[in-house]
């Protein structure tokens, strides 16, 4: 990990606990664009284009919805780079960033469903750790209490989440490979990178538009980020 990059993170640790004034802050992370595609479906559509559909899909939803501060890293075909994306989720102090990909399985054509990675209590607290030894962050406790109130308020999200999804949708949580996530590993606020549909599977990754399973999906997302998150204005 670079030695700036760990700067950033505990530089801003304490912020990211922060209570906003405002609305809540949800950052939407379309991944790849510009020359990365990333994956390509069984019909040959790119991976960005798919999830920057679903990206807007979703920012629509809930700035309709009102009480929230919903803010994106890309809004068209350019790709910023990761570094540019942490640095929009670290300077906005997000509530919660969605990082949105697709997957494949070339093995297994079938696979189907969500896959959420979120980075381990263990692997950030090694980061912690070398971050202190190394003199960027003097107050072990409470970089320490930052950082579990990151993990607590991922965990409760998920949960929200676990209520709003489709019965019928397998859902994995994986925590072992989230810290081969810089933005979940790097950023200073609440992040999950989150993996629908599956490109390589001819009923689930359809030439946009979205099919009605895809909205489907992006609803409960939009149902469980309003529930959890959004500010309930007086009527």
């Amino acid at each position: 990990m670079r030695l700036q990059t760990l700067i950033s993170i505990f530089a801003g640790l304490v912020f990211s606990t922060a209570v906003h004034a405002q609305n809540p802050v949800i950052l939407i992370d379309a991944g790849h664009g510009g020359e990365d595609a990333g994956y390509y479906s069984w019909t040959g559509h790119p991976e960005a284009e798919l999830v920057l559909r679903i990206a807007q899909r979703l920012e629509e939803r809930l700035a309709a919805a009102g009480g929230l501060d919903v803010r994106m890293t890309r809004s068209g075909e350019g790709g910023p780079s990761d570094e540019t994306r942490l640095a929009i989720a670290n300077a906005a102090g997000a509530d919660l960033m969605l990082s949105i990909h697709a997957d494949v399985a070339s093995e297994r054509a079938s696979a189907r469903g969500l896959i959420i990675y979120r980075a381990s209590n263990l692997a950030r607290r090694q980061v912690l750790s070398r971050t202190i030894a190394l003199g960027f962050s003097a107050n072990e406790t409470e970089a320490g209490a930052a950082l579990a109130d990151r993990l607590a308020r991922e965990e409760a999200f998920i949960n929200t989440l676990r209520a709003s999804l489709p019965a019928d949708l397998p859902l994995v949580v994986d925590e072992g490979r989230g810290a081969l996530f810089d933005v979940l590993m790097d950023a200073n606020t609440p992040a999950l990178f989150v993996e629908f549909p599956f490109l390589s599977n001819s009923g689930e990754a359809v030439p946009p538009p979205l099919d009605e399973s895809q909205i489907a999906v992006v609803n409960a997302f939009a149902d469980a980020v309003i529930a959890h998150y959004a500010v309930q204005t007086p009527g």
